[in-house]
């Protein structure tokens, strides 16, 4: 068993674990649902409500949970899903999960509003990237934007819809979280009892929304 194993030898571990290390309101971003956040509910409800049935008696067997999908094999029936604004939790955090994608042969979601782009994802994850996309208003920036998708070499697209309207998260309105993020005495406080991350972020530059930034430049 790795060291790793050993140490965060659960998801819950490794919550408490990073919840230490990023800031108040990265940390609620990342953890907080909706409204009252009864959907969180019901998700962990229905995934408490799937059940595993061992075969027993069966004799020595090597476990094999290796699935092909779109043409391509990965290593298990599940991947890293799109979460928009990953920089915030830590600096490239994208590129991160792509290269762990890519290692252990299981896909990677690229968000649409994530803080690096298609080209530099996919290009740590060749094989592994897929691309989300929330089809926007503008035809030329979807057509765009699913060129520049195919063009870096990602094969797989998740068409992603949502509620007419903007929802309502509490628990961010509470933490202060802004976009773009305002540097109020309070989160001053919290980045500075985060050094870590202060420290990294300061190096690797405040997070950016690279996908999208060359459609929300004004035109001329």
């Amino acid at each position: 068993m790795s060291n790793l194993d050993n140490s965060y030898p659960s998801i819950w571990h490794l919550a408490a674990k990073a919840k230490q290390r990023m800031p108040y309101f990265a940390w609620e971003y990342l953890d907080s649902g909706t409204g009252m956040e009864r959907l969180v509910d019901r998700n962990r409800q229905a995934l408490d409500a799937v059940r595993m049935v061992p075969r027993v008696l069966a004799g020595r067997f090597q476990p094999d949970i290796s699935t092909r999908l779109f043409g391509r094999d990965y290593s298990a029936p599940f991947g890293i899903a799109p979460v928009g604004l990953s920089g915030l939790m830590w600096p490239g955090a994208e590129l991160t999960l792509a290269r762990a994608a890519e290692k252990n042969q299981i896909p990677y979601g690229l968000s649409m509003v994530a803080n690096e782009t298609p080209e530099d994802v996919a290009g740590q994850a060749p094989n592994m990237t897929w691309m989300q996309l929330y089809p926007p208003s503008q035809p030329e920036v979807e057509k765009d934007l699913l060129e520049r998708s195919k063009q870096a070499g990602i094969e797989t697209l998740i068409v992603t819809v949502d509620v007419p309207v903007g929802s309502r998260r509490e628990r961010q309105l509470a933490a202060g979280l802004t976009v773009p993020p305002q540097m109020t005495p309070k989160t001053i406080w919290r980045v500075a009892k985060r050094p870590q991350w202060a420290l990294s972020t300061l190096r690797y530059g405040q997070p950016r929304f690279k996908t999208l930034e060359p459609y929300l430049r004004p035109r001329r």
